[in-house]
């Protein structure tokens, strides 16, 4: 047995499997991976990690598992799927995602876990590494506890998330479990319990915009990505190596690249980040027909106007579902089973909610801001 004291849940009991689990490779780099990547240039104390999140929800699912009656030797396969979710990240966590090529992390994971020393200690266990797969993917009757809408993932990082950037938002995360139990294979609330789906889902809704999609933080993204792209197309290393990498060895790679990828990295580390110089909303968006396909015509119109190379401008059209459609479901007092979203004015309200504070944005150097904006506005047309 392995005690961990944790800054979110306090101490942490991981067994000897699970710890065995912890000490691999494959696990110790997400010790170098931060949770929240560039979210610590807006705020200093997001430096929390990979590891200490999975750690958090190792233990979260396994008390969900209990709390929903998950029977007793099969516990062991839901905690250790809650351990494992994350193996597939890229450096800076999320950075792959804005790459146009290779595998989601969660796919990376999968070849991880079949591929690294996890699957000879899976083997010695007699655990099936297809069913741990399985069960990350959400595809498994527990499935829900790892990968659903109130699950144990995203329960620990908008708990940990809250506490390092200093965000308050509150989700009573004990009174929540206590309500969790399982109907047709499905995690599903108890009736006392929707005040706290309600602030869950308005939590996680806040912390979006705030932290996840703040104007700086994206913009430094767009930043490494273009950078990380440019290193790639010219062979300075694959993508296979990339997604490899921790966060240190990351930056240090971009560096050595030269070129544009050195540039981009040296200003980051500087904290010399392009400037958001035109934002437009979902609905201005949906009017001028803009689409992901249109970015590099628009980049290039821009930067041939400032008489600056085509890399130095940015446009962000992120994704238009950042919080899905809200289908946690509700076990009424009678028995019967009916969406949050049919029972709670603001849960039915938050799925368009979100999209107030959606945005379409044009990135620029700092120096050029005040130009950069005209002629961004007069290629819009705004």
């Amino acid at each position: 047995m392995r005690r961990v004291r944790d800054s979110i849940h306090d101490y942490i009991d991981l067994n000897s499997l699970e710890s065995s689990l912890v000490d691999t490779e494959p696990y110790q780099r997400l010790r170098w991976i931060k949770q929240l990547g560039s979210a610590n240039l807006v705020y200093p104390g997001a430096n929390h990690t990979r590891l200490e999140h999975s750690i958090g929800t190792c233990h979260l699912v396994t008390q969900m598992a209990k709390q929903s009656g998950v029977p007793g030797d099969e516990i062991h396969l839901v905690s250790i799927a809650g351990l494992l979710h994350d193996l597939g990240h890229s450096p800076y966590s999320h950075l792959a995602d804005e790459l146009p090529f290779g595998k989601d992390h969660v796919d990376v994971t999968q070849d991880i876990i079949k591929e690294s020393k996890i699957s000879d200690i899976f083997n010695s266990e007699g655990i099936d590494t297809n069913e741990i797969c399985e069960l990350i993917k959400g595809n498994h009757k527990y499935g829900s506890l790892i990968s659903g809408d109130i699950d144990g993932d995203r329960l620990d990082y908008l708990m940990r998330d809250s506490h390092y950037t200093g965000v308050k938002t509150g989700v009573d995360t004990g009174r929540l479990i206590t309500k969790m139990s399982f109907s047709d294979n499905e995690l599903v609330i108890g009736e006392g319990g929707l005040p706290v789906v309600e602030t869950f889902l308005t939590s996680r809704s806040i912390m979006f915009p705030t932290v996840y999609f703040h104007p700086f933080s994206r913009g430094a993204e767009l930043m490494l990505a273009r950078a990380t792209k440019a290193a790639i197309n010219e062979e300075k290393f694959s993508y296979e190596a990339f997604i490899s990498y921790t966060d240190h060895k990351f930056l240090s790679e971009l560096n050595s690249a030269g070129g544009l990828s050195k540039t981009l990295v040296n200003n980051f580390e500087k904290r010399k980040i392009i400037k958001r110089v035109v934002s437009i909303t979902k609905d201005e968006t949906e009017e001028m027909g803009l689409t992901r396909a249109d970015i590099d015509t628009m980049e290039s119109s821009i930067a041939g106007k400032l008489d600056i190379d085509k890399s130095e401008i940015f446009m962000d059209i992120p994704p238009l579902k950042v919080v899905p459609t809200m289908k946690v479901k509700i076990l009424k007092e009678d028995g019967t089973l009916d969406y949050a979203s049919n029972m709670s004015t603001i849960t039915k309200s938050l799925y368009e909610a979100q999209f107030d504070h959606w945005r379409c944005r044009i990135y620029a150097p700092p120096e050029l801001s005040h130009q950069a904006s005209k002629i961004a506005k007069q290629e819009l047309g705004i």
